[in-house]
């Protein structure tokens, strides 16, 4: 995602979200809280916070591509904690985002595996075409329109989500996707070979 204004579509967002047709919004769910999303252990010695978009094509090469070697190497061995914290730079990236969140933490992150592998079918077109393919993904995900809909739809738990992505994003001075804090520092997207020179420093 290119650098710019980085709150530029916060607006458009929420009109955009407005244009799912259907019944009213529901309450918002117990499991649909802006909680913090989190792999590895808590006790591990480097923390790693990643900013992206679902609708972010290096934000999709990184998850898909990136983070295994880290989950490998750095997660499973308790050396690395990661939480994933969603930028939202356009509506169809924030309705991914409720999607994602539709069934709590515990489906979250395989959720946003679907979200990542299936971006170039559901990320571009016209605004019914990304509806109907995120519908799509919700279905493959084993949930019926009506669930997806109600999440897509749930204006409060939205209006947290820009809340808490506009107050993370100006405290760590984030202006492009994917970026990275390291154990407090920094970093823009890199090459796995530096991302892991970087890690392994804040090991030794």
């Amino acid at each position: 995602m290119t650098e710019g204004n980085f709150f530029r579509g916060i607006i458009i967002s929420f009109l955009l979200i407005l244009l799912f047709n259907g019944s009213s919004l529901a309450e918002n769910q117990e499991t649909n809280q802006v909680s913090p999303m989190i792999m590895g252990s808590p006790d591990a010695p480097v923390k790693i916070v990643e900013y992206a978009s679902f609708t972010c094509p290096h934000c999709a090469t990184f998850h898909l591509e990136v983070l295994p070697k880290i989950k490998a190497d750095y997660l499973d061995k308790g050396l690395v904690q990661l939480e994933y914290r969603e930028v939202y730079f356009d509506g169809p990236g924030l309705w991914a985002a409720l999607l994602a969140r539709c069934k709590g933490e515990e489906k979250y992150f395989p959720m946003i595996d679907l979200i990542f592998s299936k971006q170039e079918a559901w990320a571009r077109g016209s605004l019914d075409e990304i509806k109907t393919g995120l519908l799509s993904i919700g279905r493959q995900a084993g949930w019926t329109d009506e669930d997806s809909l109600v999440c897509m739809q749930d204006e409060e738990l939205a209006e947290k989500l820009v809340g808490a992505f506009q107050h993370h994003a100006t405290n760590d001075s984030i202006s492009s996707t994917p970026s990275f804090i390291i154990n407090g520092k920094l970093v823009r997207n890199l090459p796995y070979k530096e991302l892991k020179e970087i890690i392994d420093k804040n090991l030794d």
